[in-house]
């Protein structure tokens, strides 16, 4: 498969209004999105296929569901429909790495073009846990 530019990845999803509602609630993430080179922007290296991520991921959709969790309950059922509408593809995340909150943009290479899935949050997440930046 083509490897993509993390500056394709950053213009996707900007291009995408993924993070629009979150943009609203979190001005350190507006003024993240401002520089594309910025060092708290991560590109994970190596995608997750699908097929991998398929054999864990509708059991949690299940287990989040029964136990009624709701955070990231929306964007994982997007993950799965996806994987399974495209079980061959290959799962890219880009972490927005801000100081209270991370977001954590999930994407898919097809027919050499990003498609934007969902967008995971959580908690601020030490550098040394992520991957490299733009630069």
């Amino acid at each position: 498969m083509d490897k993509i530019s993390n500056q394709e990845f950053f213009a996707a999803i900007l291009s995408s209004g993924i993070l629009a509602p979150f943009l609203e609630q979190n001005s350190e993430l507006a003024e993240l999105i401002k520089v594309p080179d910025h060092p708290d922007i991560h590109y994970f290296e190596n995608p997750a296929p699908a097929k991998e991520l398929m054999s864990v991921l509708p059991r949690r959709l299940a287990m989040m569901t029964v136990k009624k969790i709701t955070h990231n309950l929306e964007a994982t059922k997007q993950l799965v429909a996806f994987m399974t509408e495209h079980p061959e593809c290959q799962i890219y995340n880009v972490t927005f790495n801000c100081t209270t909150q991370h977001y954590g943009v999930r994407c898919a290479l097809l027919d050499q073009q990003v498609h934007v899935i969902c967008v995971m949050t959580g908690g601020h997440i030490p550098d040394e846990l992520l991957g490299e930046s733009i630069q």
